[in-house]
Parts: structure tokens; C-alpha cells; sequence
């Protein structure tokens, strides 16, 4: 027999596996009933691994056949690599399936509240050994940061997301007011209420895009003040009263009582949230990801949270 045939006898997985009934049943007989195969094809199997091996893996006699010492031990080691190799498919199946690997999400506001949270929430629930990676930036940073594939997918507003990329549209919902509780801004008379306010807001957010939209409405120039901080910093000084912040209704659930929230005037546009991703990408934690996201799309008109 040729020495390629030989290695191909010992790496039959079915020879293996028939050795192994053999040896837990102690017999041709009883092995060939419980695999369903002639007893005949049985002994050639085995007659052909042990060939290849140059050793006697059973000593038969007349009442069925038992292990040698060698086969014995080459039995063993073969149980434990079949374990193995079970385990190594099962394990391939859940990363196949997005069960296990890593998720990297990048996000503009935060994401512990509103349809954020709960995506997250329930994406863990149904893959609890994927690892999750956050990233906070701003939505420049995190579309070049999806090109690069340096993250998988980022959550941006909607009109921030190039045409490069893959988009889902996700909600919609309304911009609010932050103001000191204990002195509220008075919503009832317009934009006039912002004029000499100090308006408070991270580097990360698109102030520029915000002063155009409340100039369109006939809104003042906005003092506006960039804070080297988080957003949760920034609503810690709108609570000691150092000025107004505008924020999404979503994480406005999130703040204490110190800061007041009042929806702004004149029909001011909501905040349209997106998924951005690289079309073709083989992540198959990213692909069970996208799947819970499109679940959890709400088309249509402003989703307000303050009654949930």
C-alpha cells in the first residue's frame, strides 16, 4: 500500500469512528447492529486503519474483540481529537452565524437610551458572545473610520452619511431644549429666548449645521460655546446654569432633574438617525447585527419617547 494511501486510511473519519463503537461495545457483532452496517464491511474498515497504522488496534476472539495496549492508548487520543473537531464545527457554526466574534459601533450621541439602548440590549440578548466595541466621535470622524474599516458600522444622522457607504434609515425624533431647572427657558416666545443665551455643545457636535437651521426659521445668531467634554459634562454645566444645550428627546431620558426640557419652536427638523456600513463586509457578527437593526427601523414620523 502507498504511503499516500496509508495517511488517507488514518485520516478516514468514519474508520475512526468505527473503531471507537467497536471498542465501547467490545465486538464486531454488536458494533456492526449499532452503526447498521454489514460486519463484514466493519472488519475491513478496521483491517485497513490498522494497515495503515502498522499495529493490531483489537484482539479478537471468540466472544467479540477488546482493545491491545496500543490500541488502546491510539483509541483514546482519537476520542479526544473527535471531541475536538465537534467542537471546533459547533464553534465555526456560531461564528458563521454571528453568535461569537466582534462588533465594532461607532455613535454620535450616546447610546444607553431610546432605540439605541434597546437595539443593543436586544442584539445582545441573541448574541451574548459577541464582543462589543464602542467608539464616540463625530460623524466625519466615524464615516472615515467606516471607510478605513476601522470600525463596522457607525450611527450617524441621516444626511451625514455618504453615498459610499451603505445607509439604513432608523428613527426620527425631536430636538429638545436643555435648560437649568431652576430658571427654564420660556419655549412660548420663540427663538427670541436663545438670543444672548450661552449655547453649550461638544467639539464633536455639528454646530454649524444647528445654527443653520434655527437662522432658516428666524432664529439669532447663537452664542455658541465648544466644551472639551462629554455630553453628559456638557448637561452637568446646563444644570449649574452655565447656558442651554440642544439635545436629541433620547437622551434627554437620561438626564437628572437638574435640566429642564422643552421642545423647540417653528417646526425645527428632527434629528433622522442612520446605520452607515461597507457594502460586501464579511463580518458575520455584523451581518446578525444589521438584521436586528432593519427589525428595528421606524419609517415614518417623529417617535417621541417621553411617554415610554
Amino acid at each position: 500500500m502507498k504511503r499516500g494511501q496509508d495517511y488517507s486510511s488514518v485520516q478516514d473519519i468514519t474508520a475512526l469512528r468505527s473503531a471507537l463503537v467497536i471498542r465501547e461495545h467490545l465486538g464486531f457483532r454488536r458494533a456492526s447492529e449499532v452503526l447498521g452496517v454489514n460486519q463484514s464491511v466493519l472488519s475491513r474498515r478496521v483491517q485497513a486503519l490498522e494497515d495503515a497504522l502498522g499495529v493490531s488496534l483489537f484482539q479478537r476472539h471468540a466472544g467479540g474483540a477488546r482493545p491491545t495496549h496500543a490500541g488502546e492508548r491510539f483509541l483514546e487520543e482519537v476520542s479526544q481529537a473527535l471531541d475536538l473537531l465537534q467542537h471546533a464545527a459547533a464553534h465555526a457554526g456560531e461564528a458563521g452565524r454571528g453568535e461569537v466574534g466582534r462588533l465594532r459601533l461607532g455613535h454620535v450621541w450616546p447610546v444607553a437610551m431610546g432605540p439605541a439602548g434597546g437595539i443593543l440590549r436586544a442584539y445582545r440578548q441573541s448574541a451574548r458572545e459577541v464582543e462589543i466595541e464602542l467608539m464616540e466621535a463625530s460623524a466625519s470622524a466615524l464615516v472615515t473610520a467606516v471607510l478605513d474599516r476601522e470600525i463596522d458600522l457607525a450611527l450617524v444622522e441621516y444626511d451625514a452619511a455618504p453615498p459610499t457607504l451603505d445607509r439604513l434609515m432608523l428613527w426620527a425624533e425631536p430636538w429638545l431644549l436643555a435648560s437649568p431647572a431652576h430658571a427654564p427657558a420660556e419655549m412660548g416666545r420663540g427663538w427670541a429666548t436663545l438670543r444672548d443665551a450661552p449655547m453649550l455643545c461638544c467639539a464633536s457636535d455639528d454646530w454649524v449645521g444647528m445654527q443653520r437651521a434655527i437662522t432658516a426659521r428666524g432664529g439669532p445668531t447663537l452664542d455658541v460655546r465648544v466644551q472639551r467634554t462629554s455630553r453628559e459634562g456638557v448637561m452637568s454645566l446646563v444644570a449649574a446654569g452655565a447656558g442651554y444645550a440642544l439635545a436629541p428627546e433620547s437622551l434627554a431620558a437620561g438626564v437628572g432633574p437638574a435640566v429642564t426640557f422643552t421642545r423647540l419652536p417653528d417646526g425645527y427638523p428632527p434629528l433622522r438617525m442612520a446605520a452607515i456600513w461597507q457594502s460586501g463586509a464579511d463580518n458575520p457578527a455584523l451581518r446578525r447585527f444589521l438584521s436586528q437593526l432593519r427589525l428595528a427601523a421606524q419609517p415614518g414620523p417623529v417617535h417621541s419617547f417621553a411617554a415610554e
